[in-house]
């Protein structure tokens, strides 16, 4: 190492060293004093749960953490950058710890990660409810219901809203319509959305009332009328009664809509469900709800779908942000079809078609890097690679525990979004 000598006395020293020394010591000596510009592209790049204990440092800090555009870029960051994951719930019993949850980064999705997230620390779940539902994953806020046993059905599910990132859970307000009401039944739709124009997080619930059987000599349940909508929101922190109800020619909604990827739907401002309308023969459609208006609208599905043949399956997804239906037979092509511009039927394109498996495959949907994903005839969990025409398997479903009507696909991705009413 060389060492330059000291000034002669009486010498100056020179510029570029004293205007060196200056400008350390004008350097500031805590993160806190960096520029705020500086310090946000800093802390923009860490994930959601270390910035969550950096806002215990200083109320500065804490101020800075919690500005809504912070919070805004960090997320976009998370979802631009390919951070979602999508996560594999056994649904009834993904709250009590028994299994594990399994996760999957998308970016190499046949990575398995169990210990991604902890169940939430101040979840307490009351006697007679024993088992979950997942309503819906968005923006790293996962909505889920616990439901009580069917000898305690006269009480209402208890609907909760839970970042993991932050393990903050927020349980919601009892709603207004009741889930029983004596010998007449109550069918109960609930979903969860995003509406951006008011950057407000919903959830959506409505019920089907139906006759429930007098005698043991009756088996059937008969329908009657769907009950009026509510919506709770989490910017108010509270549930409202709206005025436009679920459509009066709707006799049932698709058993098959839990099968898609929780978290697909929901983002843009709507929410869908694949309907069947009364009628002599069973004609499908899509519903939609929009999270704005808050009123319902009805969506025509492709032409070139058969309506009628009882051993075609259909479901909807999204595919790169795009509305779509996927159409299968066993045995049979998938088709994809993907609608262009929203609400317009006759911008339906087909954009797949899957001929080259066989038996009992069941598709779920497009992850964020445009695999297919699909439950295959031997229990497994596999991903579709289209370019290179590949099939990867994730994990087996353990059938004889856990049926796949039970299990429940989550995309997720890292979030700081609070889940608090604003003041």
């Amino acid at each position: 190492m060389i060492l330059c000598p000291p000034p002669a006395p009486g010498e100056a020293a020179p510029k570029r060293k004293l205007a060196t020394m200056d400008k350390l010591s004008k350097q500031p000596t805590t993160m806190e004093k960096l520029p705020e510009e500086l310090l946000s592209d800093i802390l923009i790049r860490l994930p959601a749960k270390r910035l969550a204990q950096f806002r215990c440092v200083s109320k500065p800090m804490n101020a800075l953490l919690s500005q809504p555009s912070f919070i805004k870029s960090h997320l976009h960051r998370s979802i631009h950058n390919n951070d979602e994951m999508f996560m594999v719930f056994y649904s009834e019993l993904c709250l009590d710890g028994e299994i594990p949850i399994i996760a999957h980064p998308s970016h190499s999705p046949v990575i398995e990660n169990p210990n991604f997230i902890n169940l939430p620390a101040s979840l307490t779940i009351p006697p007679g409810y024993t088992h979950s539902s997942i309503l819906g994953s968005l923006n790293g806020l996962i909505c889920f219901a616990l439901w009580p046993t069917d000898t305690v059905s006269d009480r209402d599910p208890i609907i909760c809203i839970w970042n993991p990132s932050l393990n903050a859970l927020r349980i919601l307000p009892p709603y207004t319509i009741p889930a029983s009401l004596g010998f007449e039944g109550i069918d109960l739709h609930i979903r969860f959305g995003y509406d951006p124009e008011t950057d407000d997080y919903k959830v959506v619930k409505f019920s089907r009332l139906f006759q429930r059987p007098v005698t043991a000599f009756e088996s059937l349940s008969y329908f009657k009328e769907w009950l009026q909508v509510e919506v709770y929101s989490m910017r108010k922190g509270s549930w409202k009664l709206i005025n436009d109800r679920f459509p009066s020619h709707v006799g049932w909604i698709s058993d098959f809509a839990d099968l898609s990827i929780i978290g697909s739907d929901g983002h843009d401002g709507h929410i869908h469900w694949l309907c069947g309308l009364n009628g002599k023969i069973t004609k499908h459609a899509i519903v939609a709800f929009d999270l704005a208006t808050e009123t319902f609208g009805e969506i025509a599905l492709p032409d070139s779908i058969p309506q009628y043949k009882m051993d075609q399956t259909k479901l909807l997804g999204h595919l790169s942000g795009n509305l779509c239906v996927m159409s299968y037979m066993e045995d049979g092509d998938i088709e994809v079809w993907v609608m262009n511009e929203y609400g317009m039927a006759e911008s339906w394109v087909k954009h797949h078609v899957f001929s080259q498996f066989s038996g009992n495959i069941v598709p779920l949907g497009f992850i964020l890097n445009k695999e297919f994903l699909l439950h295959d005839d031997k229990n497994r969990l596999a991903l579709y690679d289209q370019i290179a025409a590949k099939v990867n398997s994730l994990e087996v479903i353990a059938n004889s525990r856990f049926g796949f009507d039970r299990v429940k696909i989550v995309s997720y991705v890292d979030s700081l979004v609070w889940i608090a009413p604003a003041n």
